[in-house]
């Protein structure tokens, strides 16, 4: 299993990874075992929050950061560090697109109905995006 460092509230699990643990909404990837893998990609990638390469607490805060352990062990999982805390599958989704706009200019192949098939999960990627857009700049 891919490691998980101690996790905090202002630390935690995004982007990819933390849209391939499974959730209760059935939103998300579906490249779970790929990602989950040991080594599938290194902490800085997935790793958010104060301290880390990838920070979005200054727009959002702790919106969308939940313990997800129990989504984790359910799913066979059992991190030694524990409890596991990650993004939401929105702001996941919204961490990931803040950070590849900001590293290539371009969001991307990022296709929303992948990750949120109805259009009220999309709502709630919207909703965040709409909550960072002030604090964006050209």
């Amino acid at each position: 299993m891919l490691l998980i460092p101690p996790t905090q509230i202002n630390r935690y699990v995004s982007s990819l990874v933390a849209l391939n643990i499974h959730s209760p909404n059935g939103t998300g990837d579906w490249h779970s075992a790929a990602a989950l893998n040991d080594g599938a990609y290194p902490q800085d990638f997935y790793i958010y929050g104060f301290g880390q390469k990838r920070n979005t607490h200054h727009l959002l805060g702790d919106i969308g950061i939940i313990d997800g352990t129990k989504r984790l062990n359910d799913m066979g999982y059992f991190p030694e560090n524990s409890p596991v805390w990650l993004a939401d599958h929105p702001r996941a989704c919204v961490d990931y697109l803040y950070t590849a706009v900001l590293q290539t200019g371009s969001i991307g192949r990022v296709i929303l109905d992948d990750w949120f098939p109805s259009d009220e999960d999309k709502l709630s990627v919207y909703q965040l995006l709409d909550q960072i857009e002030p604090h964006l700049t050209e």
